[in-house]
């Protein structure tokens, strides 16, 4: 009889604790924080979602933006800046081991302009 309460107890300590961290409640991805502000950057589409922009101490950054648009124009050529774009770059989700995860430079982005160049 004790064992089966004990059980009970760690079931419950479990199940409350696995349910309190769900994606929905973390303060990252598109819903989440802002840890940069892009104003007026060069980027350029390289296609599938992806915008490529310069970054003085990456070399550059990918930026995954949370609304596509089926418009945005692939840039051909590696050195050609095709857009000029502002947005909020929000904060990375971890998986589930964040110690196995390498440093995330870019992200997820909130477009706040976009200009076709």
């Amino acid at each position: 009889m004790h064992f089966i309460l004990k059980a009970s107890c760690y079931s419950f300590f479990l199940l409350s604790f696995g349910s309190s961290c769900s994606k929905e409640d973390q303060d990252c991805g598109c819903n989440g924080s802002t840890r940069r502000i892009f104003e007026n950057v060069q980027a350029r589409y390289v296609g599938e979602g992806v915008f490529v922009v310069p970054d003085s101490m990456a070399g550059f950054l990918r930026l995954y933006p949370c609304e596509l648009d089926t418009t945005w124009e692939i840039s051909k050529e590696e050195n050609t800046w095709n857009y000029r774009i502002s947005a909020n770059l929000k904060k990375h989700c971890f998986g589930p081991n964040p110690e196995l995860e390498l440093p995330y430079e870019g992200g997820k982005i909130e477009l706040t302009d976009i200009k076709k160049l």
